[in-house]
């Protein structure tokens, strides 16, 4: 066992081993279904990744973006030359700071993420009633919570 990992308790349910299990496979499924999804709109699954950082962060930062998709600054400028290049997002000088850049989506971008979040919707809306989602959510919001709780504390 790492030392930095806390010991699962000996009373570990027998339902949180399978939530365990099924987020593992959610998470495979999610994996392969944006990979689907990048291939469809012909990008990489890192150009998708980028993007849709971009539509839900209008004005990201080149900076901000390598640390959301835990890119090297390098790797980082040829994902956006890329998708600057396909006409997805923009570059814009800062007013006040010449050496600052904020990324935008273009017309084709929010066209391209509109597709993309209306196919996402579409498939999600096979899995239950309106009833049975909306009851979901609490607990999926929880685990969300437990997870980003988890990584901030490994972080720092």
């Amino acid at each position: 066992m790492s030392p930095d990992l806390p010991a699962t308790p000996e009373n570990h349910p027998e339902s949180v081993r399978r939530l365990a299990a099924t987020l593992q496979t959610l998470d495979e499924a999610h994996r392969r279904y944006r990979l689907h999804a990048a291939k469809v709109v012909g990008m990489g699954h890192t150009e998708l990744a980028a993007l849709l950082a971009v539509a839900d962060a209008p004005g990201l930062t080149p900076g901000a973006l390598a640390q959301e998709l835990l890119l090297s600054t390098g790797a980082t400028t040829a994902v956006v030359d890329r998708l600057e290049k396909s006409g997805h997002v923009t570059r814009s000088r800062h007013p006040g700071d010449r050496r600052s850049l904020f990324l935008h989506l273009t017309a084709q971008g929010e066209d391209t993420t509109t597709t993309l979040r209306e196919a996402y919707q579409y498939v999600l809306s096979t899995t239950g009633t309106d009833e049975t989602i909306a009851e979901a959510l609490p607990q999926l919001d929880s685990i969300a919570a437990a997870l980003d709780a988890a990584a901030r504390e490994s972080a720092s």
